[in-house]
């Protein structure tokens, strides 16, 4: 079987494209078809609902009605007297049943004290925020009884803006705080202040970014089954992290790890809002082990967009000389991160600051950032982690300086890229850039893009009430993130073994949110053993078969799990050879895998098949002069060279390993009437470095740019005055359908990753910070002098028309 192409792709590999260490074999890089893709499609596999077995218990929560309130009281009595229902359990119960979720930053960085528990206690901080959890035997009747529950509630002043609630006169969004403000920080390279008074031009700008959710195709669903017999808890559901998820359990339990089991199924999609730390994890479990039967949590759509995030403002100034190179760079941003919680997702704005100026050689650089809790729903995780906000940013600045320059936009980005031959490139925050080829992707993007034909168009159209516009945008995508302090930080394992049948067994700590991960490594490992990847099974989720690691967050898949999956594969390769030597007589440097055959280099008639000699390894082991360990298996750790953890001489740390980027071209109509919206082309150009598979790799990069330019045009939570969710179901969160999108044209680079064994870069975000970016500053060049107004996303229509029809100076 030879290497599938991908139609429509263009592949070039940049230098250095040898030097990783993965050997090319007849799999990696071949395009194969999603592992169990037919039990998809067809619809066999069991969906999130279908976890819930019969006689399993049914848990429906009532929510806080008001962003921040004191709670008085609490009257269940009615509710306990309904039919069906088995347990009613409140937040003061809770407090003698389990001890507060552990959060995601050490306690004592806080501005006063955060006992995170799963049902609220004293006060509520959210509109959502669970505080009575209703356990029937159906659901029907647990949530019939959930309005006869009375709670009484003094209302508190809630904060709702984080501008004003970083004010020090600001009321409290939590009233045991001495301030909103939770973290500042300040990242600095050069002199600012001198740069921008020396330069021939200086621009400022300003823009904010709407609230976002991820809109899974599934809710959340978790089951709780609490086994009395061992005296045990097994959680089914959701989750991305099934490793950090029992460890959150074993804290807020006050149990041993070894009593806790955790199974993450497949999912219909994440997008970071799965990760660890959501209290309903908590309260199944808590419950399950009270009541000592199965409970579970099945997630509505309505409280599915309590998920909030990305809601930041931004306030830029740049600098350039006269001949377009930029001298400085300055940004402040304030990210309003709602009420924080257990979960992680708040700290997508640290990520922010860290990757300015991108993909710019910059000299001097200032960035100021501020962190404001408010009584709006936790941040979740979502597609992008605070870097698309940063491409966003840093890109309409490319834009404003270039149109003030009167100097082509494309000229302007082309002065100022990162050169390819000043990899490894430190940028101001401290993250390390591994590799990068720019220009060369900048050039490769003029072959896959038409800028002629759409600017002859663009002509045309001038008069006609349609505008089109061009635009173009970088995206850098920094990956694998490894937090300190987090659970676990830089490292995935993986354990290979041979069955004495041949067969290839993967267990590895990484998990698939539908990606397919799985198929890339059984591709990688069978390279390793020259055999069929169908012969390679791979096994995650599950906390009881799978080493220890982080479960699925920011494209560390194979990035790490491939990566130790090969190590692994390569060290239980190299016992197998020693063995095949002895049966083939032949020296260890004369063995090779290819085929499925175990050969001697040269010699076609000295080989076995790979099966038949695992099992002769297995049968004759210390009766000949195979002298092995069995059973033939290796646990092998992979922890990336390219994470920093101490701090440098500037007080700088590297989170993340790998640097993905892109180049993006895209052609929109914009109806002068309505301000709605119409995208007519799209061009892209990737850099993973080394694709294991490209079919996989590109469907990935398609659905993050169909994702972003969701998120630039229509995509947005509203909350009232009062914080209520206003956009709480799919007719008023507005998803892009695919009569809303263009086919894509996708070119591929390769610039591989010299830090990772394998090249790679990861693959599971690139593309939805550039959509973003492109897609704002094409509608921006279709808006002419009133697109340098552009300050707020999504552009909705009506932020169009407001700047179609204001007057501006």
């Amino acid at each position: 079987m030879g290497h599938p192409s991908t139609k429509g792709t263009r592949t070039t590999t940049g230098d250095g494209a040898e030097g990783h260490l993965l050997s090319q074999g007849r799999w990696v890089g071949a395009s194969l078809a999603k592992k169990d893709a037919q039990r998809f499609v067809g619809g066999t596999v069991d969906y999130a609902a279908d976890l819930i077995r019969p006689g399993t218990l049914y848990v429906s929560l009532l929510r806080s009605p008001h962003a921040h309130a004191a709670i008085r009281s609490i009257d269940a009595e009615q509710a306990k007297r309904t039919p069906g229902i088995v347990a009613i359990l409140t937040g003061a119960e809770v407090r003698t049943l389990s001890k507060p979720m552990p959060t995601r930053v050490p306690r004592e960085r806080f501005p006063g004290p955060i006992d995170v528990w799963c049902l609220a206690i004293d006060e509520t901080i959210y509109v959502g925020q669970p505080v009575v959890a209703v356990v029937a035997e159906r659901q029907g009747d647990g949530e019939a009884a959930r309005g006869l529950i009375k709670v009484d509630y003094e209302p508190l002043d809630a904060v709702l803006d984080a501008r004003r609630g970083a004010d020090p006169s600001a009321s409290k969004a939590r009233s045991a705080w001495s301030t909103n403000v939770v973290f500042q920080d300040k990242i600095r390279q050069g002199d600012v202040d001198a740069a921008m008074r020396d330069a021939d031009r200086v621009v400022r700008g300003s823009m904010s970014f709407g609230s976002a959710t991820t809109a899974p195709m599934e809710c959340r669903c978790y089951v709780a089954d609490w086994d009395t017999r061992s005296d045990r808890l097994t959680l089914q559901g959701t989750m991305q992290q099934p490793h950090p998820t029992r460890w959150l359990l074993s804290q807020a339990l006050d149990l041993p790890e070894t009593k806790i089991r955790v199974v993450a199924p497949a999912m219909g999609g994440t997008f970071g809002l799965k990760m660890v730390g959501h209290p309903e994890e908590v309260i199944v479990s808590v419950l399950s082990r009270l009541l000592e039967r199965p409970v579970a949590f099945l997630e509505s759509r309505e409280e599915c967009f309590l998920a909030n995030a990305r809601e930041q403002i931004h306030e830029f100034e740049i600098g350039a000389r006269a001949d377009g190179k930029i001298v400085a760079f300055r940004n402040f941003v304030r990210a309003d991160v709602g009420a924080i919680g257990a979960g992680g997702g708040w700290l997508m704005a640290f990520v922010t600051p860290t990757v300015f100026p991108t993909v710019y050689n910059l000299p001097n650089v200032a960035i100021d950032s501020q962190v404001v809790t408010t009584n709006k729903p936790p941040w979740q995780g979502v597609r992008g982690y605070g870097k698309e906000t940063a491409n966003v940013v840093m890109e309409r600045a490319i834009e404003l300086i270039s149109v003030e320059l009167g100097i082509d936009p494309l000229e302007v980005r082309r002065r100022n890229l990162i050169p390819k031959d000043a990899f490894p490139h430190r940028l101001p925050s401290g993250l390390n850039l591994d590799s990068g080829d720019y220009e060369g992707a900048l050039d490769q993007l003029s072959v896959l893009f038409d800028r002629e034909r759409w600017l002859s168009k663009k002509v045309a159209a001038e008069g006609s009430g349609r505008r089109i516009g061009i635009g173009y945008a970088f995206e850098l995508t920094p990956e694998g993130a490894s937090f300190p302090g987090s659970m676990p930080s830089g490292f995935e394992t993986s354990m290979v073994t041979i069955d004495p049948t041949g067969t290839v067994r993967v267990a590895t700590s990484v998990t698939s949110p539908g990606s397919g991960n799985e198929t890339g490594i059984a591709q990688l490992v069978a390279d390793v053993f020259g055999i069929h990847p169908d012969h390679v099974s791979v096994t995650q989720g599950d906390t009881d078969t799978t080493p220890f690691g982080g479960g699925n967050t920011s494209s560390r898949s194979l990035m790490f799990g491939g990566a130790a999956s090969v190590l692994a594969a390569r060290d239980l390769r190299d016992r197998v050879a020693l063995c095949a030597a002895v049966l083939l007589q032949a020296e260890r440097s004369q063995i090779e895998f290819a085929d499925g055959r175990i050969a001697v280099h040269g010699d076609i008639e000295r080989s076995l098949p790979f099966a038949k000699a695992v099992t002769t390894i297995y049968t004759q082991a210390y009766s000949t002069a195979i002298d092995v360990e069995l059973p033939l298996q290796v646990t092998r750790t992979y922890r990336s060279d390219n994470i920093r953890h101490t701090p440098d001489e500037w007080g700088r740390i590297s989170s993340y390993p790998s640097f993905p980027y892109g180049v993006h071209a895209a052609v929109v109509e914009v109806d002068e009437a309505t301000g709605c919206v119409a995208v007519l082309d799209y061009s892209a150009i990737h850099d993973c470095g080394v694709v294991i598979n490209p079919g996989l790799v590109e469907g990935q990069f398609k659905g993050a740019v169909a994702m972003g330019i969701g998120a630039a045009l229509w995509e947005e939570l509203l909350h009232d005055a009062d914080g209520r969710t206003r956009t709480n179901r799919f007719k008023s969160y507005v998803l892009p359908r695919a009569t809303d999108l263009p086919n894509f044209r996708v070119g591929h680079r390769c610039t591989p990753s010299p830090f990772n064994p394998l090249g790679v870069k990861g693959a599971g975000e690139s593309g939805f910070g550039g959509a973003m970016a492109v897609i704002a500053n094409a509608v921006a060049d279709a808006l002419g002098n009133r697109g340098r107004h552009l300050n707020r996303m999504p552009c909705k229509p009506d932020v169009i028309v407001e700047l179609l029809a204001r007057e501006w100076p």
